[in-house]
């Protein structure tokens, strides 16, 4: 399962500029990019005094931003030896209501932490308010229809799902193209199966997920006039496998898929991608250089190959489990993939 970390998130994708010892810990931000910049860099360059010392001057300064730099605190802390200092900041961030990642204290970075006294009780309360959030989560469908939307035509469908740890607001915003706000419904699906506060994924358990994505689409094609020959789905990481799996069920009438960086689904078999072939399936996958499913990724494409099943493999070059800068294009190349041109 993808497994979604604030931190490995806040501070690998940074741009390294120049930054004097006397803006990181004096001046002010004028934004949250700003610091966290800052922060990472200085966190790069294992700087943890200085790093430390920016996110402790400038924390208040930020509180939508609690949960990441709380988090980020602790960590950097504990780079410097400091867990008790840690262990309270974690607290305090937790006596105003935030939790932290349902998988945030497995990486290897929180090992020391482990033996250091109170943190049992910051494990202990952070799976109470996960339980708490996952008993009231659902579910949610965001639908956005083309520019020009005329309900008494037809008009194809292109689900999108988030990656894992994500949510559609801040989905919505990358995964999008000209022929989706142009040409394409588009619904933008959220799992029911949180991890973070504000973070979801589709792998915690796929059978779940399968079916919230068979409902969504029941409940779109009740609403909406769809173009049964043109339905594509995809989405980003655990949004990928999601999408796989739903195409390689056949449990919605897809004729295409366009996935993100995923991992192997359970459902990917020599049966199951020959009956997608029979259907006329055709689709894309796109990963990166530096994806650490690279591999495993190249593997199912040579399998797709051998099947005869019509797809297109795109690798972005230097980077990493994240999402390319041309994702607009490669998107609509993708849609002009499935349409058979």
């Amino acid at each position: 399962m993808m497994r979604f970390l604030t931190f490995i998130i806040l501070i690998t994708f940074v741009p390294r500029l120049g930054i004097s010892q006397e803006q990181d810990t004096v001046s002010e931000f004028s934004t949250y990019h700003d610091m966290r910049v800052c922060f990472g860099k200085l966190y790069q360059e294992k700087d943890f005094e200085r790093a430390a010392a920016v996110l402790k001057n400038h924390i208040e300064e930020f509180p939508d931003h609690l949960e990441a730099n709380a988090y980020n605190l602790a960590l950097t802390y504990g780079q410097l030896g400091h867990y008790q200092k840690g262990i309270g900041v974690l607290h305090s961030a937790m006596d105003g209501g935030i939790w932290f990642n349902k998988y945030g204290f497995e990486h290897a970075f929180w090992e020391p932490y482990k033996n250091t006294e109170g943190f049992d009780l910051i494990l202990e309360e952070n799976e109470t308010f996960w339980q708490k959030a996952q008993n009231l989560a659902k579910a949610t469908i965001e639908i956005i229809t083309p520019e020009g939307y005329d309900s008494t035509k037809s008009n194809p469908l292109f689900i999108a799902l988030h990656g894992g740890g994500g949510n559609i607001e801040g989905f919505k915003t990358a995964w999008t193209s000209e022929l989706m706000r142009t040409e394409f419904i588009t619904a933008y699906l959220q799992s029911s199966q949180i991890i973070s506060m504000d973070g979801y994924n589709w792998t915690e358990d796929i059978e779940i997920s399968k079916n919230e994505i068979v409902e969504a689409y029941d409940k779109i094609a009740a609403t909406y006039a769809i173009d049964q020959e043109e339905i594509i789905i995809g989405g980003f990481s655990s949004g990928g496998v999601a999408a796989l799996e739903v195409v390689l069920c056949n449990l919605i009438p897809a004729t295409g898929f366009l996935v993100l960086c995923p991992d192997k689904p359970e459902s990917f078999s020599a049966e199951n991608i020959e009956n997608a072939t029979n259907r006329k399936i055709r689709g894309t996958i796109i990963t990166t250089e530096m994806d650490p499913r690279l591999t495993v990724q190249q593997e199912m494409v040579e399998t797709l190959k051998n099947a005869g099943l019509q797809h297109q493999f795109v690798v972005s070059p230097y980077l990493g489990h994240w999402i390319p800068d041309d994702l607009d294009t490669r998107i609509n190349e993708a849609i002009i993939f499935c349409r058979d041109y």
